[in-house]
Formats: C-alpha cells, structure tokens, sequence
C-alpha cells in the first residue's frame, strides 16, 4: 500500500487541496450517519477515513476511483450522511467521497417529463425546483431535506407519494454511474429509459453503494396537482391510527401519503416547542387531484377516521404538520443521538406491528415513538425511533431495539430496510440461497471490493489478519441480542425529557 502522503498528493493532483480533508476534526464528522454509533466501536472499525474527497464532476469521481488502484485505500461514497445502519460510513478508513458538492440540475425537459440531476441534490431542493417549474416528483424521500437524490436511490428508499406514484425505482429512467475499474456506465439509452430491453438500474437500486458510484440521476417528472390538501386526526390509541389507515387501502382509496404518529413522538415534539400540536397519537393524509375530487377524498377520508373515533385537527394545526413534515426526528435533540429501525410490514398487520414496536420499546426501558406510512397497497413502512445517549457506556446497547425490531417485522411477513455494517445478517432471511448470487454480482462488478466492500454481504473489521479481519455475519446478530438483553437488564428507564413520564399520564 502507498503511504498515506503520497496518496494525499496523488488526491490534492487531482482535486486541489481546498478539496481534500484530512484533519482529524473534518475526518470525525464522517465516523458515524444519522444513527449514532458506540465509542465501543472504534475498538472494531477504522471509523475515521483516512480523507475526505469531494469531486465537483463525474470525471473526477473516475479519477478517484482509479486512484485506489494505485494507494490500495477503500473508498466510500457518501450522500447526506442521513442512513441509519453504517452503509456510508468507513470501516477500514480509505478514502470518503463526500457527493455533495455535485448538486446540480443538469437538464429538465418538461416536453419528455424527465429532469437529470447531480447524485449529491437533495430531494427537497430537487422538489422546490420542480414545484416553482409547475411539475412534482412521483416520489419523495422521507429524509427530503438532508437525503440527497444518489443516497436514497443507494438506500432503496421510499416515502412521500409511493401510494400514488409508486417505487422510487419507478421514478428512476436511468442512472450514471463510475464502476469500480472507473469506467462510466449508462444504465439505459435515451431510447429505452422505460427499460423495455435493457435497462440495469435496478442493479444499483438499494445496492447501498457497493457496485459503483452513481453520480447522475434522470428521473421522471409529473405535472403538479391542482391541489393538495393534507387533513389530520387524533385518535384515542395508535392501534386504532393504523387501523384507520389500513381502512383507507380497504376502501380503495389512493392518497398522495398517509401516515401515523405515537403521542410520544408529539411528547417530544413538544418539549422541544411549546406551540407544537397537543400530544396524541396523530394520522395525517394529504389528496390530491382536481378540488371537486380533493373534497370528495376529503369527506370519505372523514367518514373512515370517524369510524375509529378519530378527531379532525383544525385546519391551523394540520397545516403545520405537514410543512414540517420532512422533520421526523428532532426529538435527537433532546439526547445526544437517537436509533431508527425501518422496517415493511404487511397492511393488514399494521395495527399488530405499531403495538409491537411499543411494546418491544417499553421492555428495553427506552424513550422513543412509533411512526409508520403506507408505501402501497399491501405494505406499510414501520419506522420506530429511540433516543440514545452514545456517550454513556449503556447507550450502544440501544442499538439491540434494532434488532429486535427486525426480528418481530419477519415473524409478521415483513422485513427490516437497509443492511449496512449491522443487520447484513438479515441478507440471507431476507433471500435464502439466492444470497450467494448477490455476491457474486458484487464480485464481477468488483473483485478488489474496494467501493464500501465489507458491508451488505459481510463485515469487515479494521483488522488484516485471518480470523480477525471480518465478522461472519451471524456474529452481528449474537453481539446486537447481547446488546438487547444488556439493554433489558437495565434497572432503570431512560428518561431524556424531564416532563415525559408526565406527560404520559395527562
């Protein structure tokens, strides 16, 4: 391997220095994502890159992938940092690409529907963009604000108008990508963006980034609504919340979202503004279409929540909700981190599925909320969320909710989302004997593994010799369920809000 000087050089050559990092302070932002990550796990991987790289163009994302072939240093690509499970996150060091700084819209043809964009866009600017253009997107990440356009296509994410517009796959007409021998790769001709006959974006889709880089998305567009409405209901439990949207795809109505919200979730929220909503445990769905078919969806939507005892929120409230809907997590603020688990459940165990998380939640004697969205027809998305305090010698043990959740989301014919550094032995529950196909995709795509390798498939630790240098990926699974029982046998509750468990009682 090339000294660590000389692959500085070879990086500042090809970038300038105003655009490769390397002190420890701007590695340090790099060593965790959204989800916080245990002191305790530095012990086990090289967290820190070695440096941060940020090219401003798709050559110069070649240039660097080349460049480890010659320094022998991993590469990680990176978004806006907003996974949850240590997909953009380095564990042997290397070299971080940080795709931020190409933020661009390159193209917008409103004629052919479509727009290209630069991988490091986030989705909310992408979204303001388009809206000031009188056109949407079909689909808009949860994390919209911080999620950038490539690191939700590598995370095979799914959020705001999935129930209308479909996958975010869907949304995709092609991709650029730099493979791991640098070369560029066009995923579908201008011809074929419809993937009529060969079309290998699905190939990248949730790969988590470990078949290239992509660094140019063409998405499709749609034209904007009349009107949107969003209309909110507070009901007496969050089983009866979910009940109601399992009503709504019952009924065959198709919203633009539809999502529901635990009272603690707007405990929290109201720690942190006192001006924030009454806790309760909330749904809100937003329609659209013309007005005469918007106040139609309005009324049965009514009739739906009414039947489960929910209570229409004024319209004062309501609006605010969903202008903050992009902010899901403040609540990290009130600790110092917090843990999602993201997980499909079938629709007709949502109900079952909500109580669950609270339930597993409560055992483990930690402070979180339970969130969950439709994505389509037949599945919801259940996304629970715990506050964590990483810099106590307890708080990894948090990250055994994770696990758990899982674990409770296949027993109801569903999965957990994103694999990552933690939950790679998911891969096989999730796809049995085919698990040895996938890898052998990343093998022709990468045979060095050198683009985020050790992650999704295996894990690698910092350490080079035999029987050390990786984790069989049962061994995550038997650490992160010490982790849960070390978390049950806690004598005591977290309590990161003074006013909680008053709050709770109100």
């Amino acid at each position: 391997m090339a000294s660590l000087d000389y692959a500085y050089r070879r990086l500042v050559n090809t970038l300038g220095p105003e655009r490769v990092a390397r002190s420890e302070f701007e590695r340090m932002v790099y060593s965790h994502d959204f989800a916080s990550l245990p002191k305790v796990a530095l012990l086990q991987w090289k967290l820190y890159p070695d440096f941060v790289a940020l090219p401003q163009t798709t050559e110069e994302v070649a240039a660097l992938v080349k460049l480890s072939d010659e320094s022998l240093l991993q590469i990680t690509p990176r978004g806006g940092g907003t996974g949850w499970y240590g997909g953009s996150v380095p564990n042997r060091g290397g070299v971080m690409i940080d795709m931020r700084k190409m933020n661009h819209v390159v193209a917008f043809d409103p004629d052919g529907r479509k727009v290209t964009v630069e991988a490091g866009v986030t989705w909310k600017d992408l979204e303001d963009f388009l809206e000031a253009k009188g056109f949407a997107l079909p689909v808009v990440p949860v994390n919209a604000i911080g999620s950038t356009v490539g690191g939700a296509i590598n995370s095979g994410s799914s959020g705001f108008g999935a129930p209308r517009g479909g996958s975010l796959c869907d949304a995709i007409a092609f991709l650029k990508v730099v493979l791991p021998d640098g070369s560029i790769l066009k995923t579908a001709s201008e011809a074929d963006a419809d993937g009529h006959l060969a079309n290998l974006t699905p190939l990248f889709f949730g790969a988590e980034g470990t078949l290239g880089v992509i660094t140019e998305a063409t998405l499709r567009v749609v034209t904007k609504p009349e009107t949107l409405r969003a209309v909110a209901y507070a009901f007496p439990s969050l089983a009866a919340a979910a009940r109601f949207l399992t009503a709504i795809v019952d009924s065959a109505l198709v919203p633009y979202h539809a999502a529901v919200a635990s009272r603690d979730h707007f405990i929290f929220e109201r720690a942190l503004r006192p001006d924030s909503p009454d806790p309760a445990d909330i749904a809100i769905v937003a329609v659209q279409g013309s007005k005469d078919e918007v106040a139609d969806q309005e009324r049965s939507v009514d009739v739906l929540a009414a039947k489960e005892s929910g209570a229409k929120l004024a319209p004062a409230v309501t609006d605010a909700l969903w202008r903050e809907r992009y902010d899901n997590y403040s609540a990290r603020r009130l600790s110092r981190g917090l843990v999602t688990s993201y997980n499909l459940v079938p629709v007709g165990r949502l109900s079952e599925a909500v109580e669950t998380a609270i339930e597993i939640r409560d055992k483990l004697k930690l402070n979180g909320a339970v969130q969950a969205f439709l994505v389509d027809s037949t599945t919801a998305a259940l996304v629970p969320y715990v506050l964590m305090d990483d810099t106590r010698p307890s708080g990894g043990t948090a990250l055994g909710f994770v696990k758990r959740m899982g674990d409770a989301a296949f027993k109801m014919d569903g999965h957990s989302m994103g694999l990552g550094l933690f939950l790679v032995f998911n891969l096989r529950k999730m796809h049995g004997r085919a698990t040895s196909f996938i890898s052998s995709v990343k093998v022709v795509f990468d045979p060095r593994k050198k683009i985020n390798g050790g992650k999704t498939l295996e894990v690698w630790t910092k350490y080079p010799w035999p029987g050390l240098r990786a984790i069989p990926p049962p061994g995550m699974a038997v650490g992160l369920e010490i982790a849960a029982v070390l978390r049950r046998a806690k004598p005591t509750r977290d309590r990161f809000v003074r006013a909680y468990e008053h709050g709770k009682e109100e």
